[in-house]
């Protein structure tokens, strides 16, 4: 998406005008719908009688939270709900996306937890990473105005350890895309995303590992979207 408002702003000089900063979260993918209508599939609610899908909040991460008519609540933990990463049933695009991390923007905020998953609540720690001369000063704004609370410095390895999934995705992308070309479906072309040269850094058999799976699911349909 930001890469996108970048395009536009090469054909529109409104948009550096009026975009005062470019934003984004280091995105774990995004779920189909289908993984909130199992949750209700479980709990016995209807669609119909939904009227709030929390994913989270209330707390840093919070509790995924569904209420429905009558009174009724259904609350289940950040784990409970995540910790399986088969299960995310995640958008095809996000299985191929080469900008995970928000490279594109002025500011990233990604979740800070050791190891990749949280223990508990806690008190609302973010890292954020800051890429452009417009995100400094907008943090910096942040700062002085008291809506934001700088702590200590994130090094590029703790990160990785807050991360890890992100590291493996972006360490297989460039597999996965030519397993796609393998099945002759359409790919990618990044640019400044490191993503040939991460590719290179693994092994021949986990590249062949991520190859030919993404080939395989190409040719069986999986990736019709």
């Amino acid at each position: 998406d930001v890469s996108a408002v970048h395009g536009l702003a090469q054909a529109d000089q409104r948009v550096d005008k009026l975009c005062v900063a470019r934003l984004t979260m280091v995105c774990g993918g995004t779920s189909r719908l289908t993984k909130s209508q199992a949750v209700l599939e479980e709990i016995g609610y209807s669609e119909t009688e939904v009227t709030l899908f929390r994913y989270r909040g209330n707390g840093n991460p919070g509790p995924t939270r569904v209420e429905a008519t009558g009174g009724r609540v259904h609350e289940r933990d950040y784990l409970e709900m995540w910790a399986d990463e088969a299960g995310w049933d995640l958008e095809t695009r996000c299985k191929f996306c080469p900008d995970a991390l928000g490279e594109a923007s002025d500011v990233s905020a990604a979740d800070a937890w050791p190891g990749g998953a949280p223990t508990e609540d806690d008190e609302g720690f973010n890292a954020i990473i800051v890429r452009t001369a417009a995100g400094e000063r907008l943090v910096n704004a942040a700062v002085t105005s008291g809506h934001l609370v700088v702590g200590e410095p994130v090094s590029p390895e703790q990160l990785n350890d807050f991360q890890p999934h992100q590291v493996r995705k972006k360490h297989a992308v460039a597999a996965r895309l030519c397993g796609l070309q393998d099945a002759g479906l359409p790919t990618l072309d990044t640019t400044n995303l490191r993503v040939d040269e991460l590719g290179a850094a693994l092994d021949d058999a986990a590249f062949e590992r991520e190859r030919s799976g993404a080939e395989t699911r190409a040719k069986a349909g999986r990736f019709a979207e």
